[in-house]
């Protein structure tokens, strides 16, 4: 079965200290991942089948250097199943914290209008 994960995601924080902006720069040139990164905000978009979690340890590095975040990233997971399902991350206190969510759909007969 294969998985594929769709990360968008979007932040804003206080403003980054020129050390703290230059780990986060470290941080995704290292694991060769594109964001969108600026003094207050940072905006975040990915695709394809995450091998070892390598998402999540990163923005588990991310909430350590940002401490607290506004805003949330939002993982769509397609597993082949009838209903994706979701993963909503939320930085709170330099930690990363998870929400899982679902689809459920109820059927309902629409009366003529």
């Amino acid at each position: 079965m294969s998985e594929i994960r769709t990360y968008d995601g979007y932040f804003t924080f206080k403003i980054l200290s020129r050390e703290n902006a230059d780990h986060l720069d470290e941080l995704f040139a290292e694991s060769g991942i594109e964001v969108d990164l600026a003094l207050q905000s940072l905006e975040f978009s990915w695709m394809g089948q995450e091998r070892d979690h390598v998402i999540l340890k990163l923005f588990m590095a991310v909430a350590q250097t940002l401490g607290d975040a506004e805003g949330e990233l939002r993982c769509e997971i397609d597993d082949d199943a009838v209903d994706p399902h979701f993963e909503f991350f939320t930085i709170k206190q330099g930690q990363l914290l998870l929400q899982r969510g679902n689809v459920v759909r109820e059927s309902e007969l629409i009366a003529q209008v």
